[in-house]
């Protein structure tokens, strides 16, 4: 940052020297150079391990830091202040301060109303960061709603904006494919396809093809009420044990390695194909999550049996 961030001892309003020992001892193994025998230089320049850099000016009374970095420069920084009882002052920013009876030793009203206490477990670079710029806490977004036919791998996202469908701001959107001639290509929200809605009031559905026979009820929560998968091909649904198996993810040869069931599914489906061994075996060692090609991972709801299928482009 441009603007300096000043580091003070005050007592009683005053300022008021720091342990000259400390500030070597803190500073010294990032100074460029290091520092000199006896005292402390005019001016300085910093550079810690991370890369980050600084100009220190000043003396044991007052040391002021421009054009820091943020990272381990800051934690020097805080660690400086943390051992010598020093006030940190970012420029036009709230002092912090270690301790709520030092509030009292500011030289004047307006740092003292503003002035922040840190805890002295969270007294690091990254408390000062915070108030030189400010990160704002992350969205605490609402819980995702369960589908028991899909894990929601790789078909929502997080968003601010208002849901198509319902005109509510869910904080999820759902980002996988749709059917329907009326139905709008994105912005509806999981909640909308999980309790029907979407389905009844665009006529569509998030799944095209159901590949064997499972009940009606099981076919209608696959087709309307269950999130599509994002194939690079039209995608098709596996069965098992007389129910829609659970769709997992897409999955590369690494996730594979694990579920040996679902690769000799893949092995059956190119043999299928009239593919000879050693291109099948080509085939599945170059199968990407991120493809293509790519497969597609399910479970058995019932007997946990892993199967899959794959496509390309």
């Amino acid at each position: 940052m441009s603007y300096p961030l000043y580091v003070f001892k005050f007592r009683d309003g005053e300022p008021v020297p720091m342990k000259e020992a400390v500030i070597r001892e803190v500073l010294g193994p990032v100074t460029v150079g290091g520092m000199p025998g006896r005292g402390l230089p005019e001016g300085w320049n910093l550079r810690a391990p991370d890369g980050g850099e600084a100009e220190v000016y000043g003396d044991a009374t007052s040391l002021s830091f421009v054009h820091f970095s943020f990272g381990l420069i800051l934690d020097k920084v805080a660690e400086l202040a943390r051992r010598t009882g020093a006030v940190v002052m970012p420029l036009d920013r709230p002092a912090l301060l270690q301790r709520e009876h030092d509030r009292r030793h500011l030289p004047d009203d307006d740092l003292r109303a503003r002035a922040i206490v840190v805890p002295p477990s969270a007294w690091t670079g990254r408390a000062i960061q915070q108030v030189v710029r400010p990160v704002p806490e992350p969205r605490q977004r609402p819980l995702l709603p369960r589908f028991p036919y899909h894990s929601l791998a790789g078909v929502v996202a997080p968003t601010d904006e208002p849901c198509v469908c319902c005109g509510q701001e869910r904080g999820w959107v759902y980002t996988g494919p749709v059917y329907g001639a009326e139905a709008p290509d994105e912005g509806i929200c999981p909640y909308c396809i999980a309790f029907g809605k979407a389905a009844e009031r665009y006529g569509a559905t998030f799944n095209d093809l159901i590949d064997g026979e499972v009940p009606g009820e099981a076919a209608r929560e696959i087709l309307e009420r269950t999130p599509g998968i994002p194939a690079w091909q039209s995608p098709r649904w596996l069965t098992h044990c007389g129910d829609g198996a659970e769709f997992l993810k897409p999955a590369g040869a690494g996730e594979l390695a694990h579920f040996p069931d679902a690769v000799e599914t893949l092995r059956r489906e190119c043999t299928g194909w009239g593919w000879l061994p050693e291109r099948v075996e080509e085939y599945l060692g170059a199968l990407d999550a991120d493809g293509p090609p790519t497969a597609y991972l399910f479970r058995c709801r019932v007997c946990d049996t892993r199967l899959a299928y794959s496509d390309f482009t």
